[in-house]
């Protein structure tokens, strides 16, 4: 049975880590697949949360461009949509623009009323005018059962009413493909990749007027195989053999990658490519390169891409494949609050032009200042100031310290400095979400973790101004009392990390 599922980057060979990444981005942008959505549809990845550990990948939802949730309607039949009066008034049509063009899996429909609707795999998509469920299960630490209702989008977890269900990315549903060929979401490729069944090793295909080594093992088809859509079987001239090529260009494996996810081949030979079935946008102001950490996500003249985050308790460290991995509610409950004013010195966001659009895992942020800001899966993007050379990571695991006061009150904060790099400004610092910690919420940051987040770059009520970069901690006020008369927010409130990690895509 084809299925789709999540594969992280394994650890690549020695001379594809000491790569740079220019050659790395062109082999990835030679790629003739279709984009995985249209503009302004997203991809989300739902997790499990899980306490003190790394949230796990369960399925992949689509949303619209602020990410919010997209719904089915069991009751539609084939592209025809079914809800119309009272019940669009409460589940909206998702219409797209006028210029918008159906695209892969992607239909628009004309419903009776005369709106025009977006249709995905046949079933036409709606967005839920109340609040969205949270749509992150927790689960426990040595929880040996897993909940069904997890990957069911039609569970009171992730529907809001009986009959709807959330839209889920299941492209490996209408792609044909042989029997021992499965689609897999392959990040360090930038798409869903096609990989072989039994092991799960990345396929890559070549034109097929190139001759390729013997370290490059054809992808073979058994003597009864039969084409299955865009996927052929040609006779081998050297030896007779059968061998499956997609879209014209024949398909092979690479010696070079040791397990599953690696992509070494991109840099062993220029005419080959990671086979996929779709490709991931991405702005035309970031890229893939390879450095000595491995795969990051950079703009194109080398400046690794950071996220930041509140502090959780997470085994795995920070030096994990997927470094401080936190959930999509979890990043967009944050927004851009984190880094605002003097902060952005020190760490400058990733901007988007006027016109951008989101598209697949990114959305669109507007800043406090009405500059348009990157995000990637929920997270703000910015590059460190004190990252001198293209695949530098200095920014990477630094903090902000974060104590507060009884009333939210941020009472001192130390930014974590070192003599390598530049004094951090700090700015304003937003304690956002600790109004859920009054109310009873179990996780720091629960209150807007929900699907249904605030807009982008969302204030909390009253910022309080943080001592300056590197302050002593008894320069602070005494008992807050100079922040508590500035923040009047009477609720409790935990100190909390702000940290920036390396973009491992």
């Amino acid at each position: 049975m084809n299925k789709i599922r999540a594969t992280y980057l394994g650890a690549l060979a020695v001379s594809i880590l000491m790569a740079g990444g220019e050659s790395y981005a062109a082999s990835l942008k030679a790629s003739p697949a279709p984009y995985a959505t249209p503009d302004k549809i997203t991809l989300v990845n739902v997790s499990k949360l899980m306490d003190d550990a790394i949230p796990q990948y369960l399925w992949r939802r689509l949303g619209d461009a602020d990410g919010k949730p997209l719904y089915t309607y069991d009751a539609d039949q084939a592209g025809s949509s079914t809800c119309y009066n009272e019940c669009a008034a409460e589940f909206a049509p998702f219409t797209p623009d006028a210029a918008a063009k159906p695209e892969g899996d992607f239909a628009i429909v004309a419903r009776r009323d005369g709106v025009r609707q977006w249709v995905y795999q046949g079933k036409p998509l709606y967005r839920y005018s109340g609040k969205d469920p949270g749509g992150e299960p927790v689960g426990q630490r040595f929880q040996l059962k897993e909940d069904p209702t997890w990957a069911d989008p039609a569970s009171v977890i992730y529907s809001p009413k009986k009959g709807w269900r959330r839209a889920s990315f299941t492209p490996e549903k209408s792609m044909p493909m042989p029997p021992d060929v499965e689609l897999t979401a392959l990040a360090v490729a930038n798409g869903f990749a096609f990989v072989k069944s039994s092991n799960q090793m990345t396929i890559y295909a070549a034109p097929a007027s190139h001759k390729l080594p013997r370290e490059w093992r054809p992808l073979r088809a058994s003597a009864l195989a039969l084409p299955a859509g865009d996927f052929s079987v040609v006779k081998r001239a050297d030896d007779g053999s059968r061998q499956w090529v997609y879209k014209q260009e024949p398909l092979y494996t690479y010696d070079g990658d040791l397990a599953p996810g690696e992509v070494a081949g991109l840099l062993a030979d220029k005419e080959a490519h990671v086979a996929l079935g779709y490709r991931n946008y991405m702005p035309a102001e970031v890229t893939i390169g390879h450095y000595l950490r491995g795969p990051l996500l950079t703009t194109t003249n080398g400046q690794t891409l950071y996220t930041q985050a509140r502090y959780q308790t997470l085994y795995g460290g920070t030096e994990t494949r997927t470094s401080y991995g936190i959930s999509y509610n979890e990043a967009k409950s944050q927004g851009t609050v984190g880094c605002d004013g003097e902060c952005t010195d020190t760490w400058k966001p990733l901007l988007a032009p006027a016109d951008a659009r989101a598209r697949g895992f990114w959305e669109v942020y507007v800043r406090p200042d009405g500059a348009k800001q990157w995000s990637f899966k929920g997270s703000p993007l910015y590059t460190y100031s004190g990252d001198a050379q293209p695949g530098d990571v200095i920014g990477n695991n630094r903090h902000v310290i974060v104590y507060g006061g009884a009333r939210g009150e941020i009472v001192y904060a130390n930014p974590g400095n070192d003599p390598k790099s530049p004094k951090a400004q700090l700015g304003k610092l937003a304690m956002a979400d600790v109004e859920d910690r009054a109310r009873g919420g179990a996780r720091a940051g629960g209150g807007q973790a929900n699907d249904a987040a605030p807009p982008a770059g969302a204030q909390a009520k009253e910022a309080a101004q943080a001592p300056a970069a590197g302050a002593a901690k008894d320069a602070a006020p005494a008992n807050g009392a100079a922040q508590a008369d500035a923040n009047r927010n009477n609720f409790h409130s935990p100190g909390f990390y702000w940290h920036t990690v390396v973009v491992v895509y």
